[in-house]
């Protein structure tokens, strides 16, 4: 079997092990990329993902608020980097259950999107949306001659097993002087970087990597790489803060960490970096997550 190499750099494993747990193994290559290696099979992610009917209506019920109050930090991201205007043309690629794109409507674009998910594909045309169901690559043919000025993939590169064909495709789909926007977590913020240094090698769990649907764990040095090796000037990295509500509902929640005292102890020492952390990375521009701007080279 060929050596893994590294997407945003290029270099040839073997890769030093970041973190490992449920069976699956993170790695970092010296660029500041990590990625699971092996990769987990096509039947791990598609029983990980959550595409079924009951998600979707979830989306639709108790999730939608979350899923809008979402959709909007992301439109206002977009404004304070100057990469919003009325008439804007969108692409979503990821577009769950449509929540951005009804917002993005909402704030004078004209926008698409795709999703794989079937049912939550569904649930976005059943209120009217034009969401696309399948792949970026499934729907190329379908969006020939057409040109975006905004291609986003709000919290999907991270989940796909070669990003570098989405961002491909997406260049031929760009009108001129058009942006990719993109956000997923920040593996150099602060918050992160502290957890895993003090906890993470102690205790075995970590809050940053969520095993296995995250295939790829970004850093602002590894994003500038991997957009620069396939035609992009990367104009702008904005880091923010993931809701830590967030980390208490899904990979520091009682189920996963335990109900006993050491599960609660263990709660708190997360809890606790959290509320010096969040604070100081704001500052230091260094938040768990980040927000991409990239036009094409040239373009």
């Amino acid at each position: 079997m060929a050596a893994r190499r590294c997407i945003a750099c290029d270099a040839s494993g073997p890769f030093p092990v970041l973190f490992a747990r449920f069976g699956y193994t993170l790695v970092r290559c010296d660029c500041g990329l990590a990625f699971q290696d092996p990769q987990p099979s096509a039947e791990v992610l598609a029983g990980s993902y959550y595409q079924d009917d009951a998600f979707a209506r979830a989306l639709l019920a108790e999730l939608r608020e979350t899923t809008l109050a979402s959709a909007r930090r992301k439109l206002g991201l977009l404004r304070a980097a100057g990469a919003w205007r009325s008439g804007i043309r969108v692409l979503d690629v990821g577009a769950s259950s449509g929540a951005w794109l009804e917002v993005a409507e909402s704030a004078g674009a004209d926008a698409i999107g795709v999703e794989l998910g079937e049912a939550t594909a569904a649930a976005a045309r059943d209120r009217g949306l034009d969401v696309r169901t399948g792949t970026l690559s499934g729907a190329v043919d379908g969006l020939a001659g057409e040109r975006f000025d905004l291609i986003t993939f709000w919290d999907v590169l991270e989940h796909l097993p070669d990003p570098r064909r989405e961002l491909e495709l997406s260049r031929s789909l760009l009108a001129p002087g058009g942006r990719v926007a993109a956000t997923y977590p920040n593996l150099a913020g602060l918050y992160p970087t502290l957890t895993y240094r003090l906890l993470a090698g102690r205790t075995g769990v970590w809050e940053h990597p969520e095993l296995p649907v995250h295939l790829y764990d970004f850093s602002p040095r590894s994003t500038r790489l991997l957009f620069g090796r396939h035609g992009y000037e990367v104009e702008r990295i904005r880091t923010f803060a993931i809701p830590f509500e967030h980390f208490r509902k899904t990979v520091l929640a009682p189920q996963r960490t335990g109900a006993g005292w050491r599960g609660r102890t263990l709660r708190a020492a997360f809890a606790a970096i959290h509320l010096a952390a969040y604070p100081l990375a704001k500052i230091t521009e260094r938040g768990n997550a980040m927000l991409v701007l990239a036009r094409v080279r040239g373009g």
